[in-house]
Formats: structure tokens, C-alpha cells, sequence
């Protein structure tokens, strides 16, 4: 338990799905994890379930490309304060590729190619050769088909605009590479990776070390951090009962248990004393009420602090 300070009053609960804004608008603060299937844009589904639960406004903690289907983690209201902390999750991937077929786009939404001359599928050995070398950190080319800003425009609206782009190789870690099935043209792949990785890079990737173009035809994100298939909710049974409380929302995120006094601190923008080794969210009396940070000297300070946790809190920490 951290150190006390001067007294404070929690208000607020679990049970409390739902605030007013200052014009009167309802505000959802928390989030769900959803199943989008293949064919809409991550944009899509928000604006759908924005529909559905009559709240506009919602967000999402990683884009899954149309052909794509899978877990996504939608948030809202204060719920949205903490996408940056929900984004950084390790992934889990079912991808299908397609040997002897080339994109521009690296997916099935092409343009799409073939080699002039024959080439030669690989073999389940070939496959199974390769993929140790794309195992742990490396260096990936995103595709030009992607939403990376490039000099303040989306990557892919450029490419569409027949730009040539010179795509710049970012760092990522893939953990776990598994070949479930051969047939024909096709393979099936498990994929464990970091945030950031891009499966159409890595069957890019693949088709190279093989020597032979590859697609990928079909994607599916199995796990989004903790939360799996068994935590989603199919976009047209989404409704306001279906909706998170922030606490749960964030209950797997590193956490730090708080005094009401260390409350009344940390929102008036001191700091306190204590030890974390890196950000975690700041609970108490089971209500979050912020994102804390370890100090250059060795204390606690806030990160972020939410205003729906403290009552008049005259705050110069960060506050929502």
C-alpha cells in the first residue's frame, strides 16, 4: 500500500454504465470486444454498434483490414482515455496465403497477378524450412495498402492515388509461427505477434524467402491480448446490456490499489511516495481513477487522472 496523504471522498462504481456530457449527451464510459466478420471496415462495425447502443463517439484499439474477420475491443467514453494501454496487446492470427498469386495490395482486394513464367508451390518441408528465420524481432516493410500516415495522408490513400511510396521498415516481434495445413496453392499459418506486425507483410515475406509471389486470401485475429472469441459478442446482438463498465474493461491492465488521501494527492498534481516499475491504472475502492506513472525521483505521479473518481477536485494532473 502506497504512503497517505490528506483525506478525500470516492463517488462512483462498477455498477455505473453511463454519465452525462456538459450539453446533456449520454456518455457510455467502458467498452466491449466484438467479432467483426469479413466484409465491413473496422469503421463500419463502430458505426453500426455506435447505432445500436445510441452513442456516438466510440473507438477501437486496432483495425482489422475488410477481408479480414476477428476480435476487435471497442471503447467508449472515459473507456477511450485508456486505448493506448488496450492497443499495445499481443495478437493471435489464423491466416490463409495463396502460393503462386501476387498482389498490390498483399491481400485479396488486389490488384491482382501471376507470374509470367510457372513457378513452384512449395512443399510443407519448404514451408516448415522458412519459418524459423521469421521467429523474434526484425525488421518489417508495412504494405502501401495500409493506414500508416505518410507526410500527414493515409499510406493507402496514396497507393490508390498511384503514389510511389517509400514505406519505412518498422520493428516487430512475431513469437510463434505454426503451419496447420497444406492444400495445393493454399497454406494455413498461426501467428503470435506483437502490435504492429502486418500479416500481409509477413506472407509478402514468406512468398520471397520460398522464391514464389504469395496473397493473403484470409485472415482471422483469434485473441486480442487476454480477450479470445469466448469474450466477443457478434455485432447484431450488440446492445447497451452487452456494454463494459470501465473497471472491467481494464481489470487485466497492471494495477496499483490507492488511499482515498493518495486520490486527493495525485489529483491536486503532486506526487507520491511508493515504487512501480512502469504505468498501471489507480484503483480505488474498486472505482479506476487514472493511469499512474513511475517519477524520474522515484515516486508515483498521475499519468492521467479522471475527474468521474474525485469530488471538486481542483486537479493539475492530466484530467478527463
Amino acid at each position: 500500500m502506497l504512503s497517505a496523504g490528506a483525506a478525500i471522498g470516492i463517488v462512483g462504481g462498477m455498477g455505473r454504465r453511463s454519465r452525462k456530457s456538459k450539453n446533456e449527451k449520454e456518455i457510455l464510459d467502458g467498452g466491449i470486444v466484438v467479432w467483426k466478420p469479413r466484409g465491413p471496415s473496422s469503421r463500419a462495425v463502430v458505426n453500426r454498434v455506435q447505432r445500436q447502443v445510441g452513442f456516438r463517439g466510440l473507438g477501437h484499439c486496432g483495425t482489422l483490414d475488410p477481408l479480414a474477420s476477428g476480435v476487435m475491443v471497442l471503447t467508449g467514453g472515459l473507456g477511450s482515455k485508456f486505448q493506448q494501454w488496450l492497443t499495445v496487446h499481443d495478437k493471435s492470427y489464423i491466416a490463409t496465403i495463396w502460393w503462386g498469386l501476387g498482389s498490390d495490395s498483399g491481400d485479396a482486394e488486389g490488384p491482382l497477378w501471376r507470374p509470367e513464367e510457372p513457378v513452384s508451390i512449395p512443399t510443407r518441408a519448404a514451408i516448415e524450412a522458412v519459418l524459423p528465420q521469421f521467429l523474434g524481432v526484425q525488421m518489417q516493410v508495412p504494405p502501401r495498402h495500409s493506414a500508416i500516415r505518410v507526410d500527414g495522408r493515409r499510406s493507402y490513400e496514396e497507393a490508390r492515388a498511384g503514389v510511389d511510396l517509400d514505406m519505412k521498415p518498422r520493428e516487430v516481434r512475431i513469437d510463434a509461427l505454426e503451419l496447420l495445413e497444406v492444400d495445393g496453392s493454399r497454406c494455413r499459418l498461426r501467428i503470435d505477434c506483437g502490435p504492429g506486425t502486418y500479416i500481409r507483410s509477413l506472407a509478402h515475406d514468406l512468398g520471397s524467402a520460398l522464391e514464389v509471389p504469395a496473397t493473403l486470401i484470409g485472415l482471422q485475429r483469434t485473441a486480442c491480448g487476454i480477450h479470445t472469441l469466448a469474450d466477443s459478442t457478434r455485432i447484431d446482438q450488440i446492445g447497451r446490456s452487452e456494454w463494459w463498465p470501465l473497471e472491467r474493461l481494464v481489470e487485466h491492465l497492471p494495477k496499483q490499489e490507492l488511499t482515498d488521501p493518495e486520490c486527493r494527492a495525485l489529483a491536486q498534481g503532486q506526487q507520491i511516495t511508493g515504487q512501480i516499475s512502469e504505468e498501471c491504472v489507480a484503483w480505488s475502492g474498486g472505482v479506476v481513477q487514472g493511469i499512474l506513472e513511475p517519477a524520474e525521483d522515484g515516486t508515483i505521479k498521475a499519468r492521467r487522472w479522471l475527474s468521474r473518481g474525485i469530488r471538486n477536485p481542483e486537479s493539475k494532473a492530466e484530467t478527463d
